[in-house]
């Protein structure tokens, strides 16, 4: 059975992906682009991780972001007037990782050419949520790595990972990861997909249609 906190992230999702369309798209537009909704997951994820106290007495909320200009300009209009753990939130794009400063959250994008291992290594003992856009990002130790699979953003979550950085993920965003390495996973709460096609019912996971 889907649990309450998984439908409520099903639901999250949706909503926020509606409104980046009513305001970023056409109304007609059939599609969503692959940064829009990265944005919006980077934004959800936050509702669904647990971060210790002293990561959370900064004045901002912060999501930096390395490697993805794109998806930094899109989270501008989903941050704007919102919180994150009572926080004020703010996106700052970063070009190396010593830029991080008091981030809470750190997105990886597809353009970085660095070592990623290395970036993981420099945050040790930093409880920084660190969400990578690579192929084998969660084996280089990150603790969320999106994957594009049928054209679709979908992403993988690894529980090693969160526990090394003092992170604790809540299992609704566990239900609806592709892929949860450290422990087994219920079955995926599934939705129609974004924008609504009639002919196509995928899982939460899929739902982001590009």
């Amino acid at each position: 059975m889907k649990s309450a906190r998984a439908v409520r992230l099903a639901f999250g999702i949706l909503v926020t992906l509606l409104g980046l369309c009513s305001v970023l798209f056409p109304v007609s537009a059939a599609t969503y682009r692959a940064d829009s909704v990265k944005a919006a997951f980077l934004y959800r994820f936050t509702g669904y991780v647990d971060w210790p106290a002293q990561a959370l007495s900064q004045p901002m909320f912060t999501i930096a972001v390395l490697g993805s200009d794109a998806v930094a300009e899109e989270l501008g209009p989903i941050l704007s007037g919102r919180s994150i753990k009572n926080l004020p939130a703010k996106a700052r794009s970063i070009q190396a990782i010593d830029e991080i400063a008091d981030a809470q959250l750190l997105y990886v994008g597809p353009d970085y050419n660095g070592d990623l291992r290395s970036v993981v290594e420099a945050l040790a003992g930093q409880p920084v949520l660190v969400v990578t856009d690579h192929e084998r990002g969660l084996n280089e130790g990150s603790v969320v790595n999106f994957l594009l699979v049928d054209q679709r953003v979908r992403f993988e979550v690894s529980l090693p990972a969160a526990a090394k950085l003092g992170l604790k993920l809540d299992p609704a965003l566990l239900s609806v990861a592709t892929r949860v390495l450290g422990s087994p996973r219920s079955e995926l709460p599934c939705m129609p997909v974004v924008p609504p096609q009639a002919e196509d019912w995928v899982c939460l996971s899929r739902l982001a249609s590009l």
